[in-house]
């Protein structure tokens, strides 16, 4: 069982469970070992209550910030511990019963020297582990009682009391949502919620329409709910308004609800309910709004697109970022004083602060009104506009943020602050980041869902709670990546700094900077030419950690045979020759990423990578895969791309995903065939190169009753060669073809997508438009639409001479 490290608890929660599995275990501890680890599962136990209690304050004091940090660092030493220790042990593998005792014994003789190493750094874990329950004694940390106090001032202060003349952008909104208020339905009840990420405007929008339209009603409030909201205190607001008696103190809610409900009754209301942050709130406060046909309406704001779809169903408005004109003008009245107010000299400095802001309201407020009491020089300029983080006259800014990364489940603070170590403005693929958190241990297991699949219901969770930003949609409708937004990328990179979460090193950085604590997560940033003369990590430095992550060349990446904990290997993109030496020691790797590198082999032990789940070798130089790839039972997930595979691929039971090119070579004419048998594939992408002498003969044929459980078939193409006989593939959802050219006759070159009775989405694109690619792209359409009416088709074509 692999730790969820979303959150402290979770970690120290989950490990006696874990040293149970390993006590359990028919390994040969040494003598004491059993005793020491009862010992950790006993205190580990007694930590998680006071583990709990810190992780839900808010504002944590030194101590408990520090004993946190121990608690942290000896999770993750413990489980390196447990998970390193089979592997040491146990190096031989499997024993069948007639050799158990002689194998135990030559078992026992040959690992002598790891033995003597376990039973150090038992004595050295058991001290810290005493240290650490002492320490939770000396300062009381278990009867501790959360805090959840409201900020004295009410970090939204600026959109509570703008002014309309001062506004900028908010004139189409403002109508559009006016008359989403006031249109349809006139008479019966109508809720209208305004959603949007944090900083975006809702409240002042949400103001503006209720000044817009309000004259027409007879009762009105306005209310603001808040975070750690007292519903009684919201209820007694709202009761004062609108009865016009009396102070807007808490109350009985119940008491409140009727109240309210037997004012309003008769009357035609508006009523505006701002920050909203749960559905069980809405559900509460809804009660107090009778349906009486007169016309009321309200007006809610929410940062959760949940809460929004609860409150009002399919009359929600998103919030948009300003455009780089409205974003201008803001930023010059606000550090300016006017419109064209900036200074030629501090243009430059400008638009890089205005970029860094990324159209958000608050941001441009919120910098630009520090700016306007600054000297106005460059210098100034970048230090007080584009040096957010280290920045305290921009609390109010950072406050903002941060509420929303509080309001987060534990699981998804972990995975949101992990962010931090990509780059501002990469686009994230949502398949490589899944499997990355996967990997790490961020998810857990839920019962009748894959692992891989709750790390998407985590991604869309924060898309939905206007975290994380889509940028790019697959054919089918789904999220294919992502984007931070800058002020939500700069927020989770001090966040994670002050948590030790990630050590981030940038190109003129010679080593690792000084950090409180053990490394644990690595990201080497700014690719390019500029830092290949940059030193090599010293690996002794980060030798504990979990996960490295390379987007510098890669003469910056630490030795690998120095990193004995590593989880994720992500070189993604990286430029530069590249050293594996010692990549088949990394015995707890489990996801391994070498797209679009110079890599041109895999060493031949990469079999014993036996924990690994994921590897990508895609558009690099690798020819073929070493046959050891075949022990690797774990692997769920092969992206050899053009790399051909080895004989005996079906022994791979684990295998979800393969890409693979081994397609239009007469020695691999029953590689389909033999691929057909792998019952666990559930994605399948070929490559495969059709010479243009054999295009009477369908090369990429696929049999009957072959791949059960694929969903995905991707296949490309030189040449459209390409059949489907009477119930192939029952199951495929999604079908993309992908050629460079059509026949030299008309054509389409592709038969039997009719017998493709799961098909829902189908994909079909040539590089080059001719006439035997129109042929095709016109055959597959018609067919498609006629056999299979629900089933989406896009067309798409691609002429390299026109690109030119």
């Amino acid at each position: 069982m692999e730790i969820a490290v979303g959150a402290l608890s979770g970690m120290v929660e989950a490990l006696p469970g874990k040293l149970g599995e390993l006590l359990q275990q028919e390994y040969d501890l040494l003598s004491g070992a059993r005793g020491d680890v009862a010992f950790f599962q006993a205190e580990l136990r007694t930590m998680n209550a006071a583990v709990v209690r810190c992780e839900a304050l808010e504002e944590p004091d030194v101590q408990t910030t520090g004993w946190i940090a121990q608690v942290r660092d000896l999770a993750f030493d413990i489980e390196d511990w447990v998970d390193l220790f089979a592997h040491r042990v146990d190096a031989g593998g499997t024993h069948d019963a007639t050799s158990h005792r002689f194998s135990r014994w030559i078992r026992r003789l040959t690992t002598i020297p790891d033995r003597h190493v376990i039973a150090t750094e038992l004595k050295e874990l058991r001290a810290r582990v005493v240290e650490v329950s002492e320490l939770r004694k000396r300062y009381s940390l278990g009867p501790q009682i959360p805090s959840r106090h409201a900020p004295a001032v009410d970090p939204r202060i600026f959109a509570l009391y703008a002014d309309s003349a001062g506004l900028v952008g908010m004139d189409g909104p403002r109508d559009e949502v006016a008359e989403m208020v006031t249109g349809q339905d006139p008479d019966g009840l109508k809720v209208v919620s305004i959603v949007g990420m944090a900083g975006s405007g809702k409240t002042t929008l949400a103001r503006e329409v209720y000044r817009l339209v309000n004259a027409g009603f007879k009762c009105r409030a306005s209310v603001s709910v808040g975070r750690s909201s007292d519903v009684g205190k919201v209820l007694g607001d709202m009761l004062s308004q609108v009865d016009g008696r009396g102070r807007g103190d808490a109350g009985d809610v119940n008491q409140l609800i009727g109240r309210l409900r037997q004012h309003l009754q008769d009357k035609r209301y508006l009523v505006m309910i701002d920050d909203l942050w749960s559905v069980q709130t809405w559900e509460i406060i809804k009660h107090c709004f009778p349906e009486n046909n007169l016309g009321s309406r309200i007006i809610t704001t929410t940062r959760i697109e949940a809460v929004a779809k609860t409150a009002a169903g399919v009359h929600v408005y998103k919030t948009c970022l300003l455009d780089e004109a409205d974003a201008e003008t803001l930023f010059s009245q606000r550090a300016f004083g006017s419109v064209g107010g900036c200074p030629a000299h501090l243009k430059d400095v400008s638009a890089q602060i205005m970029k860094k802001c990324g159209g958000l309201p608050l941001a441009i407020v919120s910098v630009g009104g520090l700016l306007a009491s600054k000297v106005r020089t460059t210098d100034e300029f970048e230090r007080s506009g584009l040096e957010w983080r280290t920045n305290s006259e921009l609390q109010g800014l950072k406050q903002i943020i941060k509420l929303s990364y509080s309001d987060l489940p534990a699981n998804l603070k972990a995975c949101l602050l992990h962010l931090s170590i990509f780059p501002e403005n990469h686009e994230i693929e949502i398949e490589r980041l899944a499997r990355r958190w996967v990997a790490e241990g961020f998810i857990n297991e839920q019962r009748g869902t894959s692992m891989e699949e709750t790390a998407r219901n985590y991604i869309s969770e924060l898309i939905g709670r206007n975290l994380i930003q889509p940028s790019q949609l697959n054919h089918d409708g789904t999220h294919r990546s992502y984007v931070l937004h800058p002020v939500i990328h700069d927020f989770i990179i001090c966040k994670s700094m002050e948590d030790n979460f990630v050590a981030l090193v940038h190109a003129q950085q010679q080593d690792v900077p000084p950090v409180n604590g053990t490394v644990r997560r690595l990201s080497l940033l700014n690719s390019g030419k500029h830092d290949q003369a940059a030193a090599q990590i010293d690996g002794a430095k980060v030798s504990r950690a979990r996960s490295i992550t390379v987007f510098s060349h890669t003469g910056r990446t630490p030795r690998l045979n120095e990193l004995s904990v590593l989880r994720v290997l992500d070189l993604e993109g990286c430029q530069g020759p590249l050293c594996l030496d010692g990549l088949y020691k990394l015995l707890l790797l489990r996801y391994l990423n070498l797209k679009g590198t110079d890599v041109s082999n895999l060493p031949a032990q990469i079999g014993e990578l036996r924990c690994l789940e994921t590897l990508d070798v895609r558009s690099t130089k690798v020819k073929e895969l070493p046959p050891s790839i075949l022990r690797l039972e774990k692997l769920m997930h092969l992206l050899a791309g053009n790399a051909k595979l080895p004989s005996g691929i079906t022994k791979m039971k684990s295998l979800l995903t393969l890409s693979c090119s081994n397609i239009g070579k007469s020695a691999d004419a029953d590689i389909i065939q033999e691929l057909s048998n792998m019952a666990s594939l559930r994605e399948l992408e070929l490559f495969c190169n059709v010479p243009r002498a054999s295009e009477d003969k369908k090369q990429v044929a696929f049999p009957s009753d072959g791949f059960q459980s694929l969903k995905k078939l991707s296949i490309r193409c030189s040449l459209p060669s390409v059949t489907f006989v009477t119930d192939a593939l029952s199951k495929v959802e999604v079908l993309e073809l992908k050629f460079e050219e059509g026949l030299s006759k008309e054509s389409s070159g592709v038969s039997g997508v009719e017998h493709l009775s799961g098909l829902k989405h189908m994909i079909i694109e040539f590089s080059q438009h001719d006439v035997g690619a129109a042929a095709a792209m016109a055959a597959v359409k018609k067919t498609t639409e006629k056999v299979h009416p629900n089933c989406q088709v896009i067309i798409m074509s691609v002429d390299k001479k026109i690109g030119k």
